[in-house]
């Protein structure tokens, strides 16, 4: 006896629970609820466009249609929930939702269901922009420059820093740095709050031979009588590069011949040794730089030697090095000092 679908009267197809496939889905779609507008209600800033979300405020718009996935209630085998763009605007906006998987195991192929669940945002303003109408600053992120005046590329390079710092975060970016003021010796940075703040300064150090130091001033009490603090985060940098000649406590002289974060590679001019020295030593003690005499000298081979030829003579070197390199020759105190590490090619 043939089988036939008690609603539709169709025979000779697949059977679900004794329905055709057609009239099971119209009784069992893949959406069992949708969330309703209540459960979709955000604050957005009308100054930055970052939305409150589990008590942060975010640029990321993407976590609303997140949110609107997380609390579809379905049913069966869902492969996938897909939601659309959310506006950016103030008010209720309708969002369209696709399902796609299949009622049932026993059904032959999954199928795609459309809906559309209503978002509101309410308009609001975020800690951030509420700082930079105020014209206040929570935090100040000092940069500090020892060694050596800072430059007009240091200034853009500090920019840049700063920039990439508010590109990547997930606090609201806009406005976050309300100035940026150049000082005798470095810059002051005024922020709206400590993450961005510490993040400003832990970029500038990991670029900059630097040390990091923070503190807390008090500026006032609240409504509460609780006290309010500013952050201070004092960045150091260690103003010295490559190729610089550096006298310590107007003593010991050094040609510099790398820079790490942590750490200068120098040659000791007055042993002629290569040495390193922690920048935080260096910090502790008066730096400063000057200036020498350089050339660069050819290698030449005397008599199974390496001999370096430069203006005032020959230089005999105690380690053997190709004909025809040139290497660099600074004068301390009258006398040449050879710096292996700056070598030329032929």
């Amino acid at each position: 006896m043939p089988r036939f679908c008690p609603i539709c009267g169709r025979e000779n197809v697949n059977f679900v629970e004794g329905l055709c496939e057609d009239c099971y889905r119209r009784l069992n779609p893949l959406v069992r609820e949708l969330p309703s507008v209540d459960q979709l209600t955000f604050r957005i800033c009308v100054g930055c466009g970052s939305v409150l979300y589990r008590g942060r405020w975010t640029r990321r718009i993407d976590v609303v249609r997140r949110h609107v996935q997380s609390l579809i209630k379905t049913r069966g085998l869902i492969s996938s929930i897909e939601v659309g763009e959310v506006s950016l605007g103030v008010g209720e906006f309708e969002v369209p939702v696709r399902v796609c998987g299949r009622a049932s195991d026993k059904m032959s192929s999954d199928y795609c269901e459309d809906y559309f669940v209503k978002v509101r945002l309410r308009p609001d303003v975020c800690p951030t922009c509420r700082s930079v109408i105020m014209g206040k600053e929570k935090a100040l992120v000092q940069v500090r420059f020892v060694g050596e005046k800072h430059s007009e590329d240091d200034l853009l390079l500090l920019r840049h820093i700063v920039n990439q710092v508010l590109a990547r975060s997930d606090e609201v970016q806009r406005g976050a740095v309300i100035d940026i003021e150049e000082t005798e010796n470095g810059f002051d940075i005024k922020v709206t709050n400590n993450m961005i703040a510490r993040a400003i300064a832990n970029a500038i150090h990991r670029t900059f031979p630097s040390r990091i130091v923070e503190s807390h001033k008090l500026v006032g009490v609240d409504r509460s009588g609780r006290p309010v603090t500013r952050l201070t985060v004092s960045v150091h940098i260690l103003n010295v590069k490559r190729g610089d000649v550096i006298q310590v406590n107007g003593r010991l002289t050094y040609y510099v011949l790398a820079v790490s974060r942590d750490t200068v590679h120098v040659k000791d001019l007055d042993r002629e040794v290569n040495t390193r020295i922690n920048i935080n030593e260096l910090f502790k003690k008066r730096i400063s730089k000057i200036s020498v005499k350089s050339e660069y000298g050819k290698v030449v081979q005397r008599d199974g030697k390496s001999v370096v030829q430069c203006r005032e003579g020959e230089i005999e070197l105690n380690k053997s090095l190709p004909e025809g390199v040139k290497v660099k020759v600074v004068w301390y105190r009258e006398k040449p000092v050879v710096i292996e590490e700056e070598i030329l090619p032929e």
